[in-house]
């Protein structure tokens, strides 16, 4: 990789500074919150990151978002494993969707990241801070998966593609 300048070093701190402002917001304003479900946009700001910067800038800035948010808003005591989880879904994210708008990379994005971190990793999670049996939860995460699994391989093609012609070409060339 290039060594970047500072302008364009300043330029990817503030972008992946508003992309984390983003998620929280998403995250804990516009989404639709259970106990044990949540239902919401936030992965848009997260794939942006990911697409844009790479494993790494995903994984910070969802990471960072969860944290910032947990303390924030509460909405129970912060447990640190919804933290790495959320940064392991950013890291996949960018593994996947780095400066790519292929239909099958976003696909095996989005899946990997639902059947690795949804549904396996916060469903442990949730079952560790709420004492409740694992299998007993695993329909309901099972359903939150199967909402949003759809609606991430219909929105994040359409975001990345828009990225790409917009910020990617203009912003970042």
């Amino acid at each position: 990789m290039a060594k970047q300048s500072n302008s364009q070093q300043l330029l990817r701190l503030v972008i992946c500074g508003m992309l984390v402002a983003l998620d929280v917001v998403l995250t804990r304003f516009g989404s639709v919150n259970l106990w044990d479900r949540r239902i919401g946009f936030s992965f848009v700001a997260v794939a942006a990151a990911a697409f844009l910067y790479g494993p790494l800038a995903g994984a910070l800035v969802h990471g960072l978002s969860d944290f910032i948010g947990a303390v924030l808003f509460p909405i129970g005591a912060y447990f640190p494993g919804y933290t790495l989880t959320a940064a392991l879904i950013g890291l996949i994210y960018g593994l996947c969707f780095y400066r790519s708008t292929k239909w099958w990379r976003v696909a095996v994005g989005v899946v990997g990241a639902q059947l690795a971190c949804s549904i396996a990793l916060n469903t442990l999670w949730i079952s560790v801070t709420n004492h409740t049996p694992y299998l007993a939860l695993l329909p309901g995460r099972l359903l939150q998966a199967g909402i949003m699994t759809p609606v991430q391989l219909v929105v994040l093609p359409l975001v990345l593609v828009a990225l790409d012609r917009s910020v990617v070409r203009t912003i970042l060339k």
